[in-house]
């Protein structure tokens, strides 16, 4: 990994930008997805592929993926949403499929796809369970479900953190959350509050170990797994930052840049932060306790 990539990079000026329109959204989606395309070039030929988005927002993640080979289809029950995505789409000439359904009752035939994406989605659902057997339903056998969500029990996973940076507040009853959050009345970018505590309404309570139970009943193997914690972006940033550039010959002027850039990033509040959650990490190797301290799972299922 360069160090320019985490001093300089697109990508984590685009994680800044994302909610300035959405123009930008679409483009940190893009980012991401092509972030994540070695890793899942790991798993099955995204070349080829035919591949089901459950999810796709506004759509910029099925955007990279249709133009880097893959077949897309990509479902949504927002229809605004789908709107936005299939304009950014003509746009740049990816031969993506929007399509406004529920993933829990999807339109395919059996054994239909090589591979699923669950992005940040499936803590959205009324019932995961019932998500993921359709899911093992319409893949191909062997076929691969890439699931990516934060626990619910995390110290930032109530979605709010836009607007709220407070550890765990997202667990204190629903009524507190509404107040505090409607009473700011400055929308971040394109996200109001009242937006952003709807899609905190959705949320289902998701844990780790719920998930690995479900997907086990649907009949799925872990081919990975990986639980992370969530040190906030410009936290994340350092400590990346820091292990990139004390491997590269020229240490001291690499280190300064990441510096240089924390500094600029970092207030009192957010280091405060940061430390708070930097003490939590090391929890997330550890069973059930992973739960208050887990960022994200990222997880590779194989149906058997």
């Amino acid at each position: 990994m360069s160090i320019e990539s985490i001093i300089e990079s697109k990508y984590t000026d685009s994680v800044d930008a994302r909610l300035d329109s959405y123009a930008a959204y679409i483009h940190y989606q893009v980012q991401e997805a092509q972030r994540a395309l070695p890793f899942l070039a790991r798993f099955f030929d995204v070349r080829t592929a035919r591949v089901l988005e459950i999810g796709a927002g506004r759509g910029g993640k099925g955007i990279a993926y249709a133009l880097a080979g893959m077949r897309v289809t990509s479902l949504d029950v927002d229809v605004s949403a789908l709107q936005l995505g299939a304009a950014a789409a003509r746009e740049r000439q990816a031969p993506l499929r929007l399509l406004a359904a529920d993933g829990i009752r999807t339109p395919f035939a059996a054994n239909a796809f090589d591979a699923i994406l669950l992005d940040s989605v499936i803590e959205h659902v009324d019932d995961p369970f019932a998500l993921l057997r359709e899911c093992w339903r319409v893949l191909k056998p062997s076929g691969i479900v890439f699931v990516v969500f934060p626990p619910f029990y995390g110290p930032l996973s109530g979605h709010i953190d836009d607007y709220i940076p407070i550890p765990w507040f997202h667990l204190l009853p629903r009524e507190w959350v509404k107040r505090k959050l409607l009473a700011i009345k400055e929308p971040r970018g394109i996200l109001t509050s009242r937006e952003l505590y709807d899609v905190f309404t959705t949320l289902n309570h998701l844990t780790i170990f719920q998930f690995r139970q479900f997907a086990r009943r649907a009949g799925f193997a872990f081919d990975y797994w990986r639980v992370r914690p969530f040190l906030t972006h410009p936290g994340t940033r350092l400590v990346i930052g820091l292990l990139a550039a004390l491997r590269r010959p020229s240490r001291l002027h690499n280190v300064c840049a990441v510096l240089t850039r924390a500094r600029r990033e970092f207030d009192l509040g957010t280091f405060l932060l940061f430390g708070w959650l930097s003490a939590l990490a090391p929890l997330v190797f550890l069973p059930f306790a992973q739960e208050i301290a887990a960022g994200g799972v990222k997880a590779v299922l194989r149906k058997k």
